[in-house]
């Protein structure tokens, strides 16, 4: 910045220099041919003399002022371009393309002090990909990441505008849904649940079928992070523990 800011004050004088030395020039001359007694060719040269002026100023200006500016602009907006890349990059989780853990808690607290400040529903769900493991030791990583990338895909298709969801950790994936009560989404989770069941996961190799695990909880004034994803996490252990492929919420609440 500090030396754009030089480039345009030394284009400036050079500029203002250019200016004096063509009003003196144009001066002389016109002053020559006054004196000469004629006013008409004085006349017309001083009009050839704004032109003149205008094409020896024009190119200084542009070079000398402009250029660098437009230079200095075009590096802001690379910088900032390069810092919103890094912003997503960071908030992104790099397998699955969804928000990572850091993106969607910052995402779930963003909910909740909406939902806390306007008094409205807010439900979050944590779904757990049913036999993970066994998907890994038996088929390989390189299948185990193919499984993630399309559960992510599933979740995000059924989702709507304002439902947020990422990938929380290993197989476990983190749905927020501002605006929404603890039966809508119930009824929106166990759509996804339904969805994932049918879905025929390619695997490379092979296809095969798998199911996920789903707790519901919906959000009550006053909780913070930590008690908000407790209840979640009872819930998908309940999910897990009658049986797994199942859509549990919380109870006692």
């Amino acid at each position: 910045m500090k030396q754009a800011r030089s480039e345009v004050l030394s284009a400036a004088k050079a500029m203002l220099a250019i200016v004096a030395i063509a009003f003196v020039a144009e001066l002389l001359i016109t002053q020559a041919l006054s004196y000469l007694g004629v006013e008409q060719l004085a006349t017309h040269a001083l009009f050839i003399d704004a032109i003149v002026l205008a094409l020896v100023i024009a190119p200084p200006i542009y070079w000398l002022v402009l250029s660098p500016i437009h230079r200095e602009y075009e590096k802001r907006l690379k910088a900032e371009g390069e810092a919103e890349e890094m912003s997503r990059v960071a908030i992104t989780d790099p397998l699955t393309h969804i928000m990572n853990r850091r993106g969607i808690t910052v995402g779930l607290l963003d909910a909740m002090a909406q939902a806390e400040r306007y008094r409205t529903p807010l439900t979050v769900a944590m779904a757990d990909i049913d036999h993970f493991k066994e998907i890994n030791d038996t088929y390989g990583h390189e299948a185990g990441d193919r499984v993630l990338k399309d559960v992510a895909s599933i979740l995000s298709d059924a989702l709507r505008m304002p439902d947020k969801v990422g990938r929380y950790g290993g197989e476990e994936f983190l749905i927020v849904l501002p605006h929404t009560s603890l039966v809508q989404g119930r009824k929106i989770v166990e759509r996804i649940r339904a969805s994932v069941s049918k879905w025929n996961f390619d695997l490379g190799t092979k296809k095969i079928r798998l199911t996920i695990s789903i707790g519901v909880c919906q959000f009550k004034s006053g909780e913070d992070l930590e008690q908000l994803m407790s209840h979640a996490d009872k819930a998908l252990y309940e999910a897990k523990k009658g049986g797994r492929n199942l859509v549990v919420a919380a109870k006692n609440r």
